[in-house]
């Protein structure tokens, strides 16, 4: 549709009927795009599933005690390697068996490598001689 420019008629020619003057295309508005943008929020602890909670510097303090008690401590690294009701947990708790499991290898390799340099008769001896 057209629009007068002198009385405002609309018309589809090119002049007006009514006054005879010239006509414009009226503009037509663009049409609104409407974005949904996704909303920026912050995850919290709170809404994260039990088993994916993080674990405070206290828990992993009193785990590490917990793990050096020597039988329930064992117990207790060996139940929260399998569990899984926290994976961070079980992540802390498999390290620290890693980390076991390689002190009880090197402690054996150097015992077995002081036992070869001293000899296995002495090997007593030389430790009370040490230790007086």
């Amino acid at each position: 549709m057209n629009k007068c420019t002198r009385c405002g008629t609309m018309t589809d020619g090119a002049f007006c009927p009514k006054c005879g003057g010239p006509t414009v295309a009226e503009a037509v508005p663009a049409p609104q795009v409407i974005v949904n943008t996704p909303v920026q929020r912050t995850i919290t602890k709170d809404d994260l599933p039990e088993q994916y909670q993080p674990l405070s510097a206290w828990a992993y303090w009193g785990l590490s005690i917990l793990f050096s008690i020597p039988v329930v401590g064992f117990v207790f690294l060996i139940v929260f390697s399998i569990s899984g009701s926290n994976i961070n947990r079980r992540s802390y708790a498999r390290s620290y068996w890693i980390w076991a499991v390689i002190c009880v290898v090197l402690t054996v390799v150097a015992v077995i490598i002081i036992a070869l340099t001293v000899g296995f008769s002495g090997l007593g001896e030389k430790i009370m001689e040490s230790l007086k």
